[in-house]
């Protein structure tokens, strides 16, 4: 987000939109104004990076919002939470998924089988 000019407006939008929500789901852990200490998009392609193996986030919560459509921009691809045994999968442009980071929520991103699937991915810690 800081390298495209968009750090700033992207914590306008953490505080009044996200913030409501993390309070609800997450509560007791509040930082004003909310803190993210990495923001980035992810591209996966069959041919690059089709899909990312299991691992823990380093952050309080994760965000990842959806920048394209699937089963019309990719095919393929989602999050997959090894300890619950659930997918998220063909999430809809602009909806956020929002899980725990660090050790209870461990995920892996699903293959992308066709065209190219675009995530915004924001590691958020209320408590820094």
């Amino acid at each position: 987000m800081e390298e495209v000019g968009f750090y700033d407006k992207w914590l306008e939008v953490l505080h009044k939109f996200v913030m409501p929500l993390q309070q609800k789901v997450f509560n007791g852990h509040i930082r004003e104004p909310p803190y993210a200490g990495a923001n980035f998009v992810v591209r996966y392609t069959p041919d690059v990076q089709r899909e990312l193996r299991p691992h823990c986030d380093s952050s309080t919560y994760t965000i990842n919002i959806a920048l394209n459509r699937p089963r019309i921009d990719y095919e393929g691809g989602g999050c997959y939470f090894t300890r619950y045994n659930c997918s998220v999968t063909d999430s809809r442009l602009g909806w956020m998924l929002m899980h725990p980071g660090r050790l209870t929520h461990e995920h892996q991103g699903l293959p992308t089988t066709n065209g190219t699937r675009y995530i915004m991915v924001s590691f958020v810690d209320p408590d820094v």
